[in-house]
């Protein structure tokens, strides 16, 4: 009779202990990814900070970076994101400090290749590139390597 007792008495305090906190800490996540809306800002549980843009039954649709959109299960979503827990502020537009498009009077062109940065380059007197070709010429390998015949196979 103790022993059933006791054994009770173990299960009743694992319960509270272990099971119900874990109940509650996943109907909590649950809540929380059903309340998540378009627009939302939510920390992925791979540690990428992204943006909802479309919300599905099973899935979500994320956004990384302008224009780069990725598609997530929902359980991994760690949690939404409040302003104050992001140390960089996230926009969607360009920064001042990034250079215009056209060139302003003055600036120099830098050429894609290096050739015409050398003072002895002649234009009129191009070499064709040498090729590397990993196959050995016939007669050439290993020097004690036989020709292989029936024998030797």
């Amino acid at each position: 009779m103790e022993l059933i007792i006791m054994m009770i008495a173990l299960f009743a305090i694992m319960y509270f202990l272990m099971i119900r906190p874990q109940q509650k800490r996943m109907k909590a996540d649950q809540e929380m990814r059903s309340s998540l809306a378009v627009g939302d800002r939510v920390l992925l549980t791979s540690g990428i900070f992204a943006t909802i843009s479309h919300l599905g039954e099973r899935q979500f649709i994320v956004e990384l970076a302008p224009d780069l959109e990725v598609t997530i299960l929902k359980g991994n979503v760690a949690r939404k994101v409040e302003p104050s827990d992001e140390e960089f502020e996230f926009t969607d537009e360009v920064a001042a400090t990034e250079p215009a498009d056209e060139l302003a009077t003055g600036d120099v062109i830098v050429p894609d290749d290096a050739s015409s940065l050398t003072a002895d380059a002649a234009p009129e007197a191009a070499e064709p590139a040498e090729t590397f070709d990993p196959t050995p010429a016939p007669g050439e390998g290993l020097a004690d390597e036989q020709p292989r015949t029936e024998d030797n196979k």
